[in-house]
């Protein structure tokens, strides 16, 4: 976006200097869609200003990734408050590895290991920090508990007997390592 607004600054200051004219007046922002990509050349002949978007896959690919990390979230968010039974794997009971399961398999189609054990060998391993993490890394406390990075320094997960799943703060049950597999 700099270059471009360089560019059309430049652009101008020497169409105008080749013209003779001293004074110049070019607005401070200057928005893509604003741009022309036309410029007049000292001869007063027409001629176009090449420009690149990025290519259509790349954004593709980006929004498909972004597409399955909200997915994630939000069916993550729709299990907090049922019950943690040990050894369930959903829809209507969790146990942390099951609830993990449960969410990828539903959400984007991403079909993990059955407990914590194998599921903290998949992906790759990113440092446990709110700058780092993204939304559906997989958290992990040892190799006993595990739990799905929401953003905002939040996760669920289903916590233990008696417990329903819910959202916790990474302040108050700091996990011990993190994993994405989700890229």
């Amino acid at each position: 976006m700099n270059f471009k607004r360089t560019l059309v600054k430049y652009t101008a200051a020497l169409s105008l200097f080749f013209t003779g004219i001293s004074a110049i007046n070019v607005p401070a922002t200057v928005h893509a869609d604003e741009v022309s990509t036309s410029t007049v050349n000292s001869d007063n002949s027409m001629s176009d200003i090449e420009t690149s978007t990025p290519a259509a896959t790349t954004i593709k690919k980006t929004s498909a990734v972004t597409k399955k990390r909200n997915a994630i979230v939000n069916l993550a968010k729709k299990q907090i408050g049922k019950p943690y039974v040990y050894g369930a794997s959903g829809p209507s009971a969790f146990d942390c590895s099951g609830l993990i399961l449960y969410v990828y398999k539903n959400a984007a189609n991403k079909t993990l290991p059955r407990t914590t054990y194998g599921q903290i060998t998949l992906g790759k391993t990113v440092s446990v920090s709110t700058k780092k993490l993204k939304k559906g890394d997989l958290l992990f406390w040892g190799n006993y508990h595990a739990g799905i990075y929401i953003g905002d320094g939040k996760f669920v997960h289903a916590p233990a007997p008696g417990q329903n799943v819910k959202t916790q703060t990474l302040a108050s049950f700091f996990p011990s390592s993190a994993k994405r597999v989700i890229d």
